[in-house]
């Protein structure tokens, strides 16, 4: 018995030795953060895949829409990419989408560019929070109405009319929207031709100075 207990009281001490060696090296355990968070970022992502557009008025916290955004819808409908570094649904529509709009750049870089999208206008802004301005960081909690932090997500800003000022119209798309990527093109597709039908009803009554009321 008192052998048993002798040999549990060492794996103890050498357990706590490695775990303690863990947290010293920062280059392990630089890494083990790294896993961990990549582990809740696709646990997030997979829990919030839709393949489903829902459009709204209200942001989180009814915060104001970022400068930027509403300076940009004057010129068509705003394309707003998130990423982040640990996360494989980054990873696996980063080419997609850049495909998609014939744009070309790297993960960690902001971008911006007006691109054309069956003869419309898109402004397209791609960030990656971890290597982005503060501006850019706080423009992604305007918009995370499932307030997990997940990425990948996109988000739309389109306009509509909102009981009497023409106002941004947005939806938040978490996760990698298809299975493969023909039907991640396909939803692209058909989610920016209903945003683009709602902007070209209403933007000759937008005024980006009108404020929520």
């Amino acid at each position: 018995m008192k052998k048993f207990k002798a040999i549990q009281i060492a794996a103890i001490i050498l357990f706590a030795s490695l775990l303690g060696g863990m947290i010293v090296g920062t280059d392990v355990y630089g890494e083990v953060e790294r896993q961990i968070t990549r582990v809740l970022c696709l646990s997030c992502a997979k829990l919030n895949y839709r393949t489903t557009v829902e459009f709204q008025f209200e942001t989180v916290d009814d915060m104001n829409h970022p400068d930027f955004v509403l300076e940009n819808l004057t010129k068509g409908v705003v394309f707003l990419h998130y990423s982040a570094d640990a996360c494989k649904g980054c990873d696996e529509i980063f080419p997609i989408v850049k495909d998609f709009f014939n744009v070309e750049y790297g993960k960690n870089d902001m971008f911006y560019s007006m691109t054309d999208f069956e003869g419309s206008d898109i402004p397209y802004i791609y960030n990656n929070v971890d290597h982005t301005t503060r501006e850019m960081q706080d423009s992604y909690n305007v918009y995370d109405l499932d307030g997990q932090g997940a990425r990948p997500m996109i988000v739309i800003v389109t306009l509509s009319y909102n009981r009497g000022p023409i106002q941004p119209h947005f939806a938040s798309i978490y996760g990698t929207f298809g299975d493969n990527d023909e039907e991640r093109v396909e939803f692209l597709n058909q989610v920016l031709q209903e945003s683009i039908s709602k902007y070209e009803e209403f933007k000759d009554a937008y005024n980006p100075e009108q404020k929520k009321d």
